[in-house]
């Protein structure tokens, strides 16, 4: 399955993403590609995993140098660059995709990763996309649609504002499809006032949202984040995890 975290940019993204890795693996649903496609690139530190290179540097480098051998395609020099970029670790590997496009075209060399993303998935059996905020970046990057999207708001309206029209998008991009989506309310407390009012916020007038979860606030998260701590060595028992214990992977 095709997994997307999606969200405004700053409501702990990059967290669910990495506790849903935890989960996944915690559940033995393994092997999984985790990748990193926020700009930012926190997904690795958040995991506690050096990155060295991302898909951007090899999308530059097949753009203005002439360093691949005659004898080899443009998408076998690119899926060569592709495997050094992957991180392994037990259970998942780590992918990063890096900065956006620079000035020119980059259609061409998109088109290459969009291809080798393809393939590479289908050695995996979930892949796990940290997304930039909205679903432009899946709209370029990758062929066919999510099989789930995990929606990340916070507290405020603007962020599930921003899930609302990245939904909207979701539609229009898959011709009018709806979205099997789950929503995430980024320390929230169960049952409070304000989760309904975001909630109503996020989903518009066309989603049903499958589940809807409340993460609360967790002081070890913090702690570990603030230490850069990888998030997969968090006590079990920590309350950011035993909430997403309701999550479960769409049929």
């Amino acid at each position: 399955m095709i997994i997307a975290v999606i969200g405004k940019g700053g409501v702990g993204k990059t967290t669910l993403a990495s506790l849903i890795l935890r989960r996944l693996m915690e559940c033995g649903q393994t092997p999984i590609l985790a990748i990193d496609a926020d700009p930012s690139s926190c997904l690795g530190p958040a995991l506690g995993i050096a990155v060295g290179g991302t898909l951007a540097d090899l999308r530059e480098s097949m753009r203005e140098t002439a360093d691949r051998p005659p004898s080899m395609s443009a998408g076998e020099w690119l899926a060569l660059g592709a495997q050094e970029a992957i991180v392994e670790n037990r259970g998942f590997d780590l992918l990063t995709m890096g900065r956006p496009e620079g000035k020119g075209c980059y259609c061409f060399v998109n088109n290459l990763i969009r291809e080798h993303l393809d393939r590479l998935s289908r050695s995996y059996r979930h892949v796990l996309l940290d997304c930039e905020p909205g679903l432009e970046h899946l709209s370029r990057r990758t062929s066919g649609r999510p099989d789930a999207l995990i929606c990340v708001t916070n507290r405020s309206r603007m962020a599930a504002e921003t899930i609302r029209r990245s939904l909207a998008l979701y539609r229009e991009i898959h011709g009018g499809l709806p979205p099997r989506a789950d929503l995430v309310l980024n320390q929230f407390e169960p049952a409070e006032p304000l989760a309904a009012e975001m909630t109503t916020i996020a989903a518009g007038a066309n989603v049903a949202f499958r589940r809807v979860l409340a993460v609360p606030s967790d002081p070890q998260v913090a702690s570990f984040e603030a230490a850069g701590t990888s998030l997969l060595k968090l006590d079990p028992a920590t309350p950011a995890l035993a909430a997403l214990r309701a999550w479960e992977l769409p049929a």
